[in-house]
């Protein structure tokens, strides 16, 4: 299979979707988190996760989803979700998704990766509030993402992050979308010599979409 190239050329935009998640420890903490106001990519994005939300365990709840767009400080965050059904979309990577097919399916697998933590309950306890973005370069600070200074971060467990991977794929296999897409996207994390970290290791993901879309070859077989 030929690798996704998914950067732009001269972009510093990383195309990562390996995920951090992370929780507010002040949970009196008011924040609020920069939006951008482009009605039609809001719209682009809303129907990619209208989709997804169709064949998934919340299709009679999306009403009840938030998808913003933001344009975070630090380029390389692709999203957030922060529970109860909201998420922010990096607006960068919808912009580019919008007019560009390979960015289209990077869109559609954060997607996946988000609704998929929300269906799972991954944020389930009300006194905390969970952030995610891409693991490469310095360590994040709350000043990346638009966010007071003292605000704290902690990871979701590297299970939780494989679960919601295999969940998000079993969405995409519902939609018949071509799960190999979804590995090519992660081989390209390896060509470009990405391991990801504790986490989010890029061979244990790449490994398990494998299995996943071999099962998925293998039920259509007679």
């Amino acid at each position: 299979m030929q690798a996704l190239n998914l950067l732009p050329g001269g972009s510093r935009f990383l195309c990562g979707l390996i995920i951090f998640y992370f929780l507010l420890t002040s949970c009196s903490t008011r924040v609020s988190i920069p939006t951008v106001s482009d009605d039609p990519v809001e719209l682009f994005v809303r129907h990619e996760a209208a989709q997804i939300v169709a064949v998934s365990e919340d299709k009679d709840h999306f009403a009840e989803y938030q998808i913003h767009l933001s344009d975070f400080p630090r380029q390389d965050i692709l999203g957030m979700s922060i529970g109860n059904r909201r998420i922010y979309i990096s607006y960068r990577l919808a912009k580019f998704a919008s007019g560009s097919s390979l960015h289209l399916w990077l869109l559609r697998q954060t997607l996946a990766h988000e609704i998929a933590h929300e269906t799972a309950g991954h944020a389930q306890n009300n006194e905390f509030t969970w952030f995610n973005r891409s693991t490469l370069g310095p360590a994040l600070s709350s000043v990346d993402v638009g966010l007071p200074g003292n605000v704290k971060f902690r990871n979701y467990s590297t299970d939780k992050e494989l679960e919601a991977d295999s969940i998000g794929l079993g969405y995409w296999k519902k939609l018949g979308w071509d799960c190999g897409i979804w590995v090519r996207i992660l081989q390209s994390f390896e060509k470009q010599n990405y391991v990801g970290d504790i986490f989010h290791p890029t061979g244990k993901r790449l490994q398990q979409a494998q299995r996943a879309c071999v099962s998925e070859d293998k039920a259509g077989v007679i």
